[in-house]
């Protein structure tokens, strides 16, 4: 009798044991889903470079949120190109599933792109505008539009009597040549007015010279358009010297902080800033896309605001002036 009800326990509680062995081997062996990586190339992660800063920032976020991995370089200069090819190739070859490329302007990126291509990695190219073969998966400010509010805003600004200089850095810069499209779309009715466009490279000296010279022998100028940091800080240093800041409205691009102490100072009638976290962000959630196989826009735009001394204290436009970036 004892022997029997011995059996009734111990059975029962050995093909429990068995059952949960068997599942237990079973869940053990099962490996974790793989990890979806990301390998985001900037134009620069120098940390003075509040812009970059900034992607940088939105592309943590996204992956963070997507629970993906992500690993985020660039070049101390954001003009060398030597460094971020050898940045891009290196990432490369580390095999992400997909790669987010900020190039700089090198005529060699669409060879080097179209073979990160062929090796079967997604690719998203972000803020420069490139003419590859096949078009990338591009996410960036609508730089023309961006050049058409720098227009409207200097219409504005000189109440339609317009005498305008522009500063771009390269003449066939992809993000410059689109500002100067945009902007000369906006002067259309104002074609008269319109003086010339000066290419400074990325110098602040040579800005800053081409301004002094220009207002000397052009005292009608009223207006600069200037379309990048350099071309706006070397034009305010000219303005300054010769006793013309905010006689002579200087409209400039982006939001670093000696742009936005001449922007304080009435020196820089306005700026056109972009939204850089916006633009880490979604070029994460774009590549997370192509990896996943999901259907999506081949070209995302954002938006720019026209920021200026009189709104610039606006709790959206503090935002984009002083976006919070832990460093």
């Amino acid at each position: 009798m004892r022997l029997h009800r011995m059996t009734f326990i111990l059975v029962p509680l050995l093909v429990a044991l068995l059952v949960f062995g068997v599942l237990n081997y079973k869940l053990g062996d099962v490996s974790p889903p793989k990890a979806r990586s990301i390998a985001f190339v900037l134009k620069t992660s120098n940390a003075r470079s509040d812009f970059w800063q900034a992607v940088s920032a939105g592309a943590q976020a996204a992956a963070k949120e997507s629970e993906a991995g992500l690993t985020v370089e660039g070049p101390l200069q954001d003009m060398d190109a030597d460094a971020q090819i050898r940045m891009i190739q290196e990432a490369a070859d580390r095999k992400p599933d997909a790669l987010i490329v900020a190039p700089v302007h090198d005529p060699r990126f669409n060879d080097i792109l179209h073979d990160i291509r062929a090796r079967g990695i997604k690719l998203v190219v972000v803020d420069t505008p490139l003419a590859l073969d096949a078009p990338p998966y591009y996410v960036a400010n609508n730089h023309m539009e961006a050049g058409r509010q720098a227009g409207r805003t200097a219409v504005e600004a000189t109440k339609g009597k317009l005498s305008a200089a522009i500063i771009s850095d390269f003449p066939n810069s992809g993000v410059q040549s689109e500002r100067e499209r945009g902007v000369k779309d906006a002067l259309d009715a104002h074609a008269d007015e319109y003086d010339e466009t000066f290419y400074a490279g990325n110098s602040e000296d040579n800005a800053y010279a081409y301004t002094r010279s220009l207002l000397l022998r052009s005292p009608g100028i009223n207006t600069i358009i200037a379309l990048s940091e350099p071309a706006v800080l070397g034009a305010a240093k000219a303005l300054k010297e010769l006793d013309l800041a905010g006689k002579v409205k200087l409209i400039g691009f982006d939001s670093s902080v000696y742009e936005i102490k001449l922007l304080e100072e009435g020196v820089l009638h306005a700026t056109i800033v972009q939204k850089p976290f916006n633009m880490g962000y979604l070029s994460v959630k774009t590549a997370l896309a192509l990896v996943d196989g999901k259907r999506t826009d081949q070209t995302t735009y954002i938006d720019s605001v026209v920021v200026t001394k009189s709104n610039m204290y606006t709790p959206e436009n503090q935002k984009l002036l002083f976006p919070f970036i832990q460093k």
